[in-house]
């Protein structure tokens, strides 16, 4: 039986799927919508109402302008950490709203 060179390894054949078709992306945003109250913890969470994402831009909606003030202080931290919970640099930039 001949060896087929062109094989390549399942793991790797899904990892460039997922990068051809943005999944990693798309899963990575689905992740942090879940996980966003262990990011930013309780009291912003609460006062979340949408995250969005664009090309490296996170868009967070908060409905309280206090939170949404302190938050502002906070963009790098919250952009660090988010960037540690997907497990690359995602996120470039946060918008409050």
């Amino acid at each position: 039986m001949a060896k087929n060179h062109n094989l390549i390894k399942l793991g790797d054949a899904i990892s460039q799927l997922f990068k051809e078709e943005k999944l990693d992306e798309k899963y990575s945003i689905f992740a942090i919508r879940n996980g966003w109250e262990g990011i930013v913890g309780t009291l912003i969470a609460k006062h979340t109402t949408q995250i969005n994402y664009a090309s490296g831009i996170l868009f967070v909606s908060i409905d309280s302008p206090v939170v949404r003030n302190e938050s502002i202080y906070m963009k790098e931290e919250i952009i660090r950490k988010v960037n540690t919970f997907v497990g690359k640099r995602l996120i470039r930039e946060l918008v409050l709203k």
